[in-house]
C-alpha cells in the first residue's frame, strides 16, 4: 500500500505581492507559511496570490475548502493536503494559506489529484489545443470520460431599477471521451458510451438494464466502468 505523506517541502513557486515578487526557496519564510498550512508539495511549480473580487458567484467547483486532497506523483507517491478547491476560471487546483491566499498548483511531476475520491488529471486535448484539467468521470484500461469545467460571465446591468445589476458567474460543464489517439466531445447518452465498450457492448447495456443504471449519470457511470474492467 502506498504511504500517504503530508506535504513538508515545496520546490519551486512564486510569492506574488503587490509591488514586489519574492521566490520561494527551500530557506525563506514563504515556504514555511506554505508547508505549514499542508500545501506544500515536493516537485511542482506554483503561485501564491490574493484572488480578487467583484463579480458575483463562485469561481469553484466545491461549495468551501475544507476539502482534503491526495497529490500522486509520477514518482509513485501520494502526498495529503488540507484546504483545497478547484478554481473552473483558471483550470487549477488551489489550496488556501493564510486567510484569503491561495497556493496554485500546476501539474509538473503530479498524475493526478483527488479531492474528496473525486479525481482530477491534466490530459492534452486537441480539441483545446492544449493540456487541460479535467475530472474523471469514469476511467478504464481503454477508455476514459471526462468533464470539463468552463466558467462563463453573465453581464449586470448599471441600472439599478433592475434586479441584476452586477456581473455573475455561471459554471458550465463539458463531457469527454478518451479512447487510444481519440478525444473528443461527447453528450452523456448511452450509444456514446457503448461506442466505447466496442466489442463488450452487449453485456455492459445488459448490465446497465439489470441494474436499471443510467448513461447519463456519473456515479452509474463510475459502476459500469468498473463491470466493463471485469469483461
Amino acid at each position: 500500500m502506498k504511504k500517504i505523506f503530508l506535504l513538508a517541502a515545496l520546490s519551486v513557486a512564486t510569492l506574488v505581492g503587490a509591488q514586489t515578487q519574492t521566490a520561494v526557496t527551500p530557506t525563506n519564510n514563504a515556504l514555511e507559511t506554505v508547508a505549514a498550512q499542508g500545501a506544500g508539495f515536493s516537485g511542482g511549480n506554483g503561485v501564491i496570490y490574493n484572488p480578487p473580487r467583484g463579480i458575483e458567484g463562485s469561481v469553484y467547483v466545491f461549495d468551501n475548502w475544507r476539502n482534503s486532497a491526495i497529490i500522486e506523483t509520477s514518482e509513485d507517491k501520494r502526498y495529503k493536503v488540507r484546504s483545497v478547491n478547484f478554481n473552473a476560471k483558471t483550470n487549477a487546483v488551489e489550496a488556501r494559506i493564510n486567510g484569503d491566499s491561495v497556493f496554485t498548483f500546476d501539474y509538473t511531476n503530479i498524475d493526478r489529484i483527488v479531492i474528496n475520491n473525486r479525481s482530477f488529471k491534466n490530459e492534452y486535448s486537441p480539441v483545446e489545443g492544449g493540456y487541460r484539467v479535467f475530472e474523471v468521470i469514469a476511467e478504464t484500461d481503454d477508455f476514459a470520460i471526462y468533464k470539463d469545467y468552463v466558467l462563463d460571465i453573465k453581464e449586470g446591468n448599471p441600472n439599478p431599477m433592475l434586479v441584476q445589476t452586477n456581473d455573475k458567474y455561471i459554471m458550465r460543464d463539458n463531457y469527454y471521451m478518451k479512447k487510444g489517439r481519440s478525444f473528443k466531445k461527447i453528450k452523456l447518452r448511452k450509444s456514446s458510451v457503448l461506442r466505447l465498450a466496442g466489442n463488450k457492448a452487449d453485456e455492459l447495456e445488459a448490465f446497465a438494464k439489470k441494474n436499471r443504471l443510467s448513461f447519463k449519470k456519473e456515479a452509474d457511470l463510475q459502476k459500469l466502468a468498473r463491470y466493463y474492467e471485469t469483461l
